[in-house]
Formats: C-alpha cells, sequence, structure tokens
C-alpha cells in the first residue's frame, strides 16, 4: 500500500497533515508527502516538493495548473494506490483525474470555503471520493452539495476528556483581558470592537499572532491614541497555553457577511475550551451557533454595548453551566474524530 498526500502549502500552514500522518504512521503504511514550498523555507519533510519564482500564498489559475502538472507526473511515476488530496482548490484542478484514475479511492479534505467553488461542480468530485472530510459541519449546512460522504475532522488534538484544562476564571477582576490568539484578521470587527473599548481602563484588548491587519491595527492604534490595545507578533506554540491563562475572555468575533466566517469552526473555539476561558462572539454564524449551544461563552446580537454585556455575563458566569458545556462540547468532538480515524482506518485497510 502506498499512499499520497498532495498538499497546496509548506506543511507550516497545514498542521491537519498531521491527523493523518500520525494514524499512518502508527499503521506503519508507506506514504509520501506532496507538497507545494511557497515561502521557499525548509522543512523536515520527507517527500516531493514543488517550488516555483513566486513567494508567499498568493497564487493564480496558472500557478495551479502547473502544480497539478507536477503532481500528476509524481502520481504516474510512483502509481500510488490511494490519494489523499487538501483543498477545494486541489479538488477542483485534479477533478477529472481523480475520478478517472482514483475512483473510490481519494479522500478530498475541505478546511475553508473558496471562491473556486463558484466555478465547478464539486458533487461528483465529493460522490466519487472514498470519502470526503470537513472540518466544519458549517460547511455542509451553508454550503456544501447534499453528499453521504461527509466525514467531520475537528482542529483538536483532544482525544480524552482527561486534557481539559482546569478552569481558572474569576469574577471580581481588575482588568479584563479580552484577548486573540492565533491569526489576526478580520479587519472590520476587530477594529469595530476597538472603538468600542477605546481608553475603558477596565478593558484590555490584546491581539498575540501574526495575520494580515497586524500593521494596520498598529497604525490605527497609535493614531488614534489608544492606550488599552496591545498588538504582539508571532508567539511560540509552547507559549499559548500561557497566553490562554492570562485571557478572560477570547475574542471570536466574526461578521456572518462572508459564507466562509458563516460556516467555519476556529483553532480559537477548541483551545478556548480546552483552556477553560469563555469565547466573545456575534450572532449568525455557525461558530456563534456552537458557542450558544454548549454555553461556551458571550453571544452578542452586536458589539454596541460590548463593555456592559462582557461585565453582567462575568458577573453571572456560572462555572458549573460552563463546565457542563465543554464536556459536551468535547464528547462530541471526540466521538467525530473517532469516526474519522475509524474510516481512514478502513481507507487504509486496516481495522
Amino acid at each position: 500500500m502506498k499512499i499520497a498526500l498532495i498538499c497546496p502549502s509548506n506543511m507550516l500552514y497545514m498542521p491537519y497533515v498531521t491527523n493523518y500522518e500520525k494514524i499512518l504512521k502508527k499503521l506503519n503504511v508507506d506514504y509520501t508527502i506532496i507538497s507545494w514550498n511557497r515561502f521557499n523555507i525548509e522543512e523536515h519533510v520527507d517527500g516531493l516538493i514543488y517550488k516555483d519564482k513566486k513567494l508567499g500564498h498568493q497564487r493564480n489559475y496558472l500557478d495551479y495548473f502547473k502544480y497539478k502538472n507536477f503532481v500528476k507526473a509524481k502520481l504516474k511515476e510512483t502509481n500510488y494506490d490511494k490519494v489523499i488530496v487538501f483543498t477545494l482548490q486541489l479538488g477542483y484542478f485534479l477533478k477529472n483525474y481523480l475520478i478517472k484514475n482514483y475512483e473510490g479511492k481519494y479522500i478530498l479534505d475541505i478546511r475553508d470555503y473558496n471562491k473556486i467553488f463558484k466555478f465547478s461542480n464539486f458533487k461528483k468530485l465529493i460522490d466519487y471520493s472514498a470519502f470526503t472530510v470537513i472540518s466544519s459541519p458549517g460547511y455542509q449546512q451553508n454550503w456544501l452539495p447534499e453528499s453521504a460522504k461527509y466525514v467531520v475532522n475537528h482542529n483538536s488534538s483532544v482525544s480524552n476528556l482527561n486534557s481539559l484544562r482546569p478552569l481558572n476564571i474569576e469574577k471580581e477582576i481588575r482588568k479584563i483581558n479580552i484577548s486573540t490568539i492565533g491569526v489576526i484578521r478580520h479587519w472590520d470587527v476587530n477594529v469595530c470592537l476597538v472603538n468600542k473599548l477605546n481608553n475603558l481602563n477596565e478593558f484590555n484588548v490584546i491581539f498575540h499572532g501574526e495575520g494580515t491587519i497586524n500593521e494596520k491595527l498598529k497604525n490605527y492604534v497609535e493614531q488614534n491614541k489608544i492606550n488599552n490595545v496591545k498588538i504582539y507578533g508571532r508567539y511560540k506554540k509552547e507559549e499559548e497555553e500561557h497566553l490562554y491563562k492570562k485571557a478572560t475572555i477570547i475574542n471570536t468575533l466574526l461578521y456572518d457577511n462572508h459564507i466562509n466566517c458563516k460556516s467555519l469552526l476556529t483553532n480559537r473555539l477548541y483551545n478556548s475550551a480546552l483552556y477553560g476561558k469563555p469565547m466573545l462572539s456575534l450572532k449568525g454564524t455557525y461558530l456563534a451557533e456552537q458557542i450558544q449551544k454548549y454555553n461556551l461563552g458571550l453571544v452578542l446580537n452586536s458589539l454596541d454595548d460590548v463593555a456592559g454585556e462582557i461585565n453582567r455575563y462575568l458577573k453571572e458566569f456560572s462555572k458549573i453551566e460552563y463546565e457542563k458545556g465543554r464536556v459536551s462540547f468535547f464528547e462530541n468532538v471526540i466521538k467525530d474524530n473517532e469516526y474519522f480515524i475509524a474510516k481512514l482506518n478502513k481507507f487504509i485497510g486496516k481495522k
């Protein structure tokens, strides 16, 4: 059995690939990673690496077409038994080849919406797969075609409830730290939050991580002389738990004006629940539905009175109800991920 994992970027930006690698290594399965080194960085990857003359995430149709040809050539050279393809984009470019050569022998893994979805009927690609992995049931609910092939694999490595960290939420708080931990993006909603809490002494608004709006946000804060907002850059993975511990509430705010924002589940959802920190969110997204369903945080109709609503929420916060909700949430996450593992084992030919 030889399996190819076909990836659209550097492994640094695809942590979910390790979900497959752990299982393949455990079962001693021969596999190869075919990846696209978009950032021209050295990675400890034993596999087939494609490079072009560009640097960064951004690529056009022709770039993908060239990478598709590289992938097809490598698949033909080795004659892999089965393949796992990541992202809608690669699914689009490899669609005909997969259906013709690997019907029932490929997995399509979808972690995000992409505008390329508008330009092709993905139903056949999904229906001809062994199964199609999605990181959020919200994709199926909001935009994916109907199919019996979907399997959920959450972006969480929690495999038992003993992993959950103790709650350390205090009702009497001198400073309320609203923390964003991870990729910093979504300018509109974050600048709105900053404006609403502008120089309110009881609040700190803190951003940890790199993203598309860091510099823009720093400039805005400096120009408007906002003293209670701090923007930090990249942090090490081992620092993450400490950053969550220092937070009072985690910013998971998203507007529902984009199909991806409306349907995704963020890494912050799992990390916040893991470390026992409530989240701040806005109604209208699948993420907010889950936060409300499992009592994992404060879901607002708008940011008009965000300061008052956070204060009320923290004063009325029930550790018992929160703990009950997050246990129920992770029970479902673990159940979904165990089903994913069972399906992957069957795909590989193991029981």
